[in-house]
């Protein structure tokens, strides 16, 4: 579990860096440095999905379910 959180906090902090060059107009950005940011942030999400489980997601239901009730 704890990969999975770690890479939800780095898909997290990718796309907020991306959003920060994207309101700065990508002054002084090369093409290469965004495709490594969002090869990285594929790379997240990738583990993120391999981490994700049918057992995980029912969990996760269930603790969400719990908590409403």
């Amino acid at each position: 579990m704890s990969k999975l959180l770690k890479a939800v906090k780095e898909a997290s902090i990718s796309v907020a860096c991306l959003l920060d060059d994207c309101l700065d107009g990508f002054k002084g950005i090369q093409i290469s440095e965004l495709q490594k940011d969002i090869e990285h942030l594929q790379d997240q999400i990738t583990i993120i999905e391999n981490e994700l489980d049918p057992f995980v997601v029912e969990e996760l239901d269930l603790i969400k379910n719990e908590e409403e009730i």
